[in-house]
């Protein structure tokens, strides 16, 4: 199931860079797709989604479905690497390429239509303005130190 999380994450955020016309969101969004989709979702979680909040509700929409129909079709995966890259973690070890490594696919690419659907049609518009960063917290005693 963690794998459809990835993939809903990164499906998210190229929903974003597809849809918007701001050169620095694009590039943001689809470095975040790509490397949700090589199984490192922080890119696409902390420089889009979460900084835009509804990608990352549509993601989370997404991945809950996909979770739903992997539980449902009692899809196992033998590694632990997630998203489009590991899609071979599907494979049965003993008996190859089953109706499992198929459904994982199937199951996947639900996912990935889902999230970047949800958020091509609501989850984003160039109107939105994406959260500031916040700053690191001071520390009062280090402050006391440096005088």
């Amino acid at each position: 199931m963690v794998s459809m999380t990835i993939v809903a994450q990164g499906g998210a955020a190229l929903g974003v860079a597809v849809k918007t016309k701001k050169a620095d969101i694009k590039e943001i969004g689809y470095a975040g797709a790509f490397s949700a989709f090589c199984d490192i979702t922080e890119p696409a979680i902390y420089g889009i989604n979460l900084r835009f909040r509804r990608p990352f509700i549509c993601a989370s929409i997404a991945s809950a479905l996909g979770g739903f129909l992997a539980g449902l079709l009692n899809i196992n995966m033998w590694s632990i690497i997630g998203s489009l890259i590991g899609l071979p973690s599907f494979i049965d070890p003993d008996n190859g390429i089953t109706a499992n490594f198929w459904y994982a696919i199937l199951v996947t690419a639900i996912t990935l239509f889902v999230a970047f659907g949800l958020t091509y049609v609501w989850g984003y518009n160039d109107r939105m303005e994406m959260a500031k960063k916040r700053e690191k917290p001071k520390n009062p005693a280090k402050a006391d130190l440096a005088k």
